[in-house]
Formats: C-alpha cells, sequence, structure tokens
C-alpha cells in the first residue's frame, strides 16, 4: 500500500514554484528505486509485506514484519537502498565522464545526494537505523535506541541551528529546514514508542518462535530494587529473556520470565521486584 504524507502535495507545489520540475522528477524517480531496493533486500532474506509512505523528504518503507529482523538483517536492509544510490552514482559519472551528456551529470548528482542524505545517522533515514543497529551489537536494544535518538537530536537541532543562520543571512534553505523538523518529530517520536515496541516484540516473539521452531535465550541477573519498567527496556527483542532476581547481597530471590514482566505491568503497574515478588508469594500462600 501506498501512503502519501499531508504535507507532501503542498511540499510538491511549492518546488515546482521554485522551479524544481526537471531535478524533481528524477529524484523521486530514484528515491522510489532506493526503496524497491530496501524491499528486495528485504524479500530475498524472508521478509514480505510493505507498505511505502511519500514524504516531502522522500520515501519510508515500512515492512509489516520488518520488526522481527535481527540487528545483522536489520543493517544489511537499511544499507541496500543507499549503497544502490552510490553505486548508480558511480557508474552515471563515468557514463557523464565519457560521454559529456547534462542528464547523466544530473543522474549522478541525484543519486549522489539521496545516498549521502540517507546515510545521515539520524531517524527516520536509513543511516539511523544502521547506527542503532551497529550500537546493537555491543548494547542492549533500548539502549542502542536512546543513543540513536541522542545523535538524532543533536544533529537535527544542529540542522535547524544552520538553517536560522542561513535565513538571517538571507540564504535560507528551506529544503534544510523542513528536514530538520522531520528529523526532530522523528527522534520524538521514536522516544515516545520505545517500550510499546518492546511490548509488541515480546508478544510477536511467541509467533516467531513457533515458526522457526527455536529461539536464542538469554539469561541476566537483576538488582531486586529496580522496577518493572526498567526490566521491560533491557529485553533483548532477539531472544527468550530469563531474570534471576538478586537482593543487595547477591542472593537469588526469583527467576522471571519475559512474558511474566508483562503480565506484572499490566496488572500492578510500574512497581518494583520486590514489591512483585512479594504479591506473587502472598498469592500463593492464599
Amino acid at each position: 500500500m501506498i501512503k502519501i504524507s499531508k504535507l507532501f502535495i503542498p511540499y510538491i507545489i511549492l518546488l515546482i514554484v521554485l522551479g524544481f520540475k526537471g531535478k524533481l522528477v528524477i529524484s523521486f524517480v530514484f528515491v522510489f528505486i532506493h526503496e524497491l531496493m530496501h524491499y528486495l533486500t528485504a524479500r530475498i532474506l524472508g521478509f514480505s509485506g510493505f507498505d511505502i509512505e511519500i514524504l516531502p523528504v522522500g520515501a519510508v518503507l515500512k515492512l509489516k514484519d520488518l520488526d522481527e529482523a535481527n540487528a545483522k538483517e536489520d543493517l544489511i536492509i537499511s544499507l541496500s537502498g543507499p549503497l544502490l544510490n552510490l553505486v548508480l552514482a558511480f557508474i552515471f559519472y563515468i557514463l557523464f565522464i565519457i560521454f559529456k551528456r547534462p542528464y547523466f551529470d544530473l543522474i549522478f548528482n541525484s543519486n549522489l545526494a539521496i545516498g549521502i542524505f540517507n546515510l545521515i545517522p539520524a531517524f527516520p533515514l536509513d543511516g539511523g537505523r544502521v547506527l542503532r543497529d551497529i550500537l546493537s551489537f555491543n548494547n542492549i536494544y533500548r539502549r542502542a535506541n536512546e543513543m540513536t535518538i541522542r545523535v538524532s537530536m543533536i544533529l537535527g537541532s544542529v540542522f535547524m541551528f544552520i538553517y536560522f543562520i542561513s535565513v538571517s543571512a538571507n540564504r535560507g534553505n528551506f529544503n534544510l529546514g523542513l528536514i530538520s523538523i522531520f528529523i526532530l518529530i522523528s527522534s520524538i517520536k521514536e522516544k515516545e514508542r520505545i517500550v510499546y515496541l518492546i511490548m509488541g516484540y515480546i508478544i510477536k516473539k511467541k509467533y516467531r518462535f513457533i515458526k522457526r521452531g527455536y529461539v536464542e535465550n538469554r539469561s541476566i541477573s537483576i538488582f531486586c530494587e529496580k522496577s518493572l519498567l526498567y526490566v521491560l527496556g533491557i529485553i533483548d527483542k532477539n531472544k527468550y529473556n530469563l531474570f534471576t532476581v538478586l537482593d543487595e547481597n547477591m542472593c537469588v530471590i526469583e527467576t522471571l520470565y519475559e512474558e511474566e514482566i508483562i503480565e506484572a505491568i499490566k496488572t500492578y503497574g510500574n512497581i518494583s521486584l520486590n514489591e512483585y515478588i512479594d504479591i506473587k508469594k502472598l498469592k500463593h500462600i492464599l
């Protein structure tokens, strides 16, 4: 399904008024090819079902089961689009050098800009996912996501600052201002949805386990004074998580499972592990 952002049509009209007709068509053709490359790569890796949302700054491919991808798979899918644009930029640059055709130069510049732009390490760009995937190799998913959001917010703020400086110098770049807004809004949304995203991963994990027939375990020891939401935040989305709860003397109090954490949050809210374990004990007594 192809969805069009509410801001897309006004943005296109504005660019046409400003005289970006030919470049606009070329850019969106290669943006679509860029997203198609993401899709083909995802299909090769076994993922299916997609939506394409057309934004003022390009397009975003949303695969329905892409959240099930591990960091390596997501990294490959995220890099496939920008790398294709950079390869095409190299090819058309060679063609321009040989034949000296202006349209080869236009296609070269369009692909180079799309490839480099999408590698900026900020949401919702491919570079944001790439950075998160790289960080996920040595960090839990939530921590990697938080670090990427921080980088994304900083870059969005820097772009916004540059935009205002350029406006004050009468050299304002409308695209830069729009890009900075999209980066900041996307970063805020990503920050707000992370807890719900992790809960969704846990629910989906059950169906992935049934489909594949196995899932890798991850065992971690955690201090009893930590809250349920804290525990939720350190869950690895691609593994089945078991939590050994320890007291201040590092003695084992209880072993909890990830789905138990979800049910506890739904039932009791964000209480501490100690409080939840006391409730469990009380229930057994009764």
